[in-house]
């Protein structure tokens, strides 16, 4: 079970790393189309980072409702459940909308060029978060 939980928060850590490099240097090379075909892997990988940020946010939200906890222990928690389920409404709405064929015309493409970059930073922040929970075994 060791190595499954240090395989999950070095996969977030490695995807947070990869989304924050890749926001950054994505404006150098892109030419300005609708298409953008190394976030079309990415994405893959930021849904599965998705899930699991979520799902840490839940099991840790619900447990600490259980106990008495310190107030700065409530507020990393909430702040993780809170912006997991934020994330994975926005993450998932835009990414379904992105897949349909059709979704490329007027305002989507505004919504996409506002709402990818916001979804890239709130992932990396909350992935590196719980990536780092995980792998030092306060996530279990």
């Amino acid at each position: 079970m060791e190595i499954v939980r240090k395989i999950v928060g070095a996969f977030l850590v490695v995807t947070a790393i990869v989304v924050a490099v890749h926001l950054a240097v994505t404006p150098l090379y892109h030419d300005g189309s609708p298409d953008y075909p190394v976030w079309e892997i990415v994405n893959y990988f930021m849904a599965a980072g998705v899930v699991i940020v979520l799902v840490v946010g839940i099991l840790r939200k619900r447990a600490i409702s259980e106990h008495e906890v310190d107030t700065p222990t409530y507020l990393r928690t909430s702040f993780v459940f809170y912006g997991g389920i934020v994330l994975a409404s926005l993450f998932f709405w835009e990414w379904f909308w992105q897949l349909n064929p059709d979704s490329e015309t007027g305002l989507s493409v505004n919504s996409h060029i506002i709402y990818f970059p916001v979804m890239d930073m709130l992932y990396t922040v909350l992935a590196l978060i719980v990536g780092r929970r995980i792998w030092s075994g306060g996530g279990s």
